[in-house]
């Protein structure tokens, strides 16, 4: 990650100007609008601040790069995250080594100091995310950028605090992303076991559970989607006691499927390689985990993650099979391919046996919410108006965000099984509503929040700022705002 500082003056001799629609200038870039390069350039009127146009200006002493921001009134957080990581990729792609940048002038409505520079940093350490661990050919040696000065006026102190928690929110999402985009031979059940055990804090205790130990525990629907794999499952509990105080844990649940064929009832081919993303909602999770940690939250947090693949074998589980859950609950298992909420199911269960003030489930979960929501925005479903309400909240600030779809009594009816408790699937009408009305029965009553997010934890349209593509980190930067307000 490279080095971002806050600083009240002139650091370097590129410097970054936000200009306006109709090419009007802040107040940095009214400083020099008396130079000749900038006047001739302004009265050229080539871009006139359309958002995302850029142009540099060579000054006497100095590299000015000017930047549109478009309409004032249209200014979002998420805008002004945009355009820094398009200042930060267009910065490196030109080897500039470091610069200052002074879009902290520009005015976003209801937005604080602290808040544009949040969204500023946010943007310009995601805006370099790269994944190239597996490219071999050598990278042509160029300067690189390793720092970014963001210019502020007055009183630093919040700004400074903005940028720390934009530093670890960043860092979780990144963590996310890595581990989305890892394929499914390295990225495997014992590969997030290791991830969350690696996770290092005086207040984190963090329990790896092997397949001996999950058998002894009782997780046995997560047994029976493993039965197809010769790859042992993970059941991951971590447990942080940041509060210093017995107030019940948040529990963060997340689907760790790190590959998903289908099982019996196979998915097609095509896009297939894209199921290595179906453990996006476990690497939610472990990196809200790590940027909780690096924030140091006052806060406590249960996080339970069960992991395994779902692949076709001479033992694999089978549409029409029934299989009984940790909770005790019977599934009659209609089609393999819809495993995560199986998996789910126990891990729901554990995690409201511990008694928490409330669960947040994270997971790729079903194909019905990429038609329902495309890539825009997480399905949001759950129990409680509170928890929901607040996710809805922190959705809009974030960019990172929810829709709620409705969960009426009579959907739980499609569910229900003639010869099980339940059904692992209710039918094509209202997938996602239904899968969420599945979870719903293993929840024993604790306030929870389903997030569906298999439209948005990889080639996000609406939130993803890395020219990369390919996993997200989605949930990531919702939920530790929602954490930070519940702190």
């Amino acid at each position: 990650m490279i080095k971002i500082s806050i600083s009240t003056t002139k650091q370097s001799s590129v410097s970054v100007f936000p200009l306006l629609d109709g090419a009007a200038l802040t107040t940095s870039g009214e400083s020099i609008k008396s130079d000749s390069a900038v006047a001739n350039f302004l009265a050229a009127g080539e871009h006139q601040g359309k958002f995302g146009a850029m142009r540099s200006v060579y000054l006497a002493d100095e590299r000015a790069l000017f930047i549109g921001a478009g309409e004032t009134e249209k200014l979002t957080l998420h805008k002004l995250r945009t355009l820094a990581a398009k200042v930060a990729q267009k910065l490196n792609k030109n080897s500039v080594e470091q610069a200052d940048i002074y879009l902290s002038e520009l005015e976003v409505s209801d937005a604080s100091l602290a808040d544009k520079v949040q969204a500023m940093a946010e943007g310009l350490w995601l805006g370099l995310y790269t994944f190239d661990t597996y490219q071999t050919k050598e990278k042509e040696a160029k300067t690189e950028l390793a720092a970014i000065h963001i210019i502020v006026d007055g009183d630093a102190t919040q700004a400074e605090q903005a940028l720390a928690a934009a530093k670890a929110i960043a860092s979780g999402t990144i963590f996310a992303r890595d581990l989305g985009n890892e394929p499914g031979n390295v990225c495997t059940p014992e590969y997030l076991g290791d991830q969350a055990a690696a996770l290092s804090h005086p207040k984190l205790k963090t329990t790896v559970m092997d397949k001996a130990a999950i058998e002894k525990a009782g997780f046995t629907a997560l047994l029976a989607v493993n039965q197809g794999s010769d790859i042992e499952p993970r059941f991951i509990v971590m447990e942080y006691n940041g509060a210093n105080n017995n107030n019940a844990p948040i529990a963060l649940v997340g689907k760790g499927l790190t590959f998903d064929a289908g099982g019996i009832s196979i998915k097609p081919a095509g896009q297939m390689d894209e199921m290595k993303f179906d453990m996006c909602g476990s690497a939610a999770v472990l990196g809200i985990f790590k940027a909780v940690i690096e924030m140091d939250l006052p806060i406590n947090l249960l996080g339970v993650i069960p992991s395994t693949e779902n692949l076709l074998g001479g033992s694999a589980y089978k549409p029409g099979d029934i299989v009984t859950t940790y909770k005790g609950l019977t599934i009659e298992v209609l089609n393999t391919d819809a495993e995560g909420r199986v998996i789910l199911s126990d891990a729901l269960a554990y995690a409201a046996e511990q008694k928490p003030a409330e669960i947040i489930d994270f997971a790729t979960l079903t194909g019905a919410c990429v038609i329902a929501l495309g890539g825009q925005a997480t399905g949001l479903m759950g129990t409680s108006d509170d928890i929901k309400k607040s996710l809805v909240q922190s959705g809009q600030k974030t960019h990172d965000r929810v829709w709620e779809m409705p969960m009426f009594d009579e959907y739980q009816e499609q569910i229900d099984s003639k010869i099980a408790d339940i059904k692992n699937t209710g039918g094509r009408e209202a997938g996602t509503i239904t899968a969420a009305c599945f979870l719903s029965r293993f929840v024993d009553g604790i306030p929870w929040a389903h997030l569906d997010i298999a439209g948005t934890a990889w080639n996000m349209k609406g939130t993803d700022i890395s020219p990369v593509g390919g996993a997200t980190g989605a949930g990531v930067r919702l939920v530790m705002d929602y954490l930070r307000n519940k702190a």
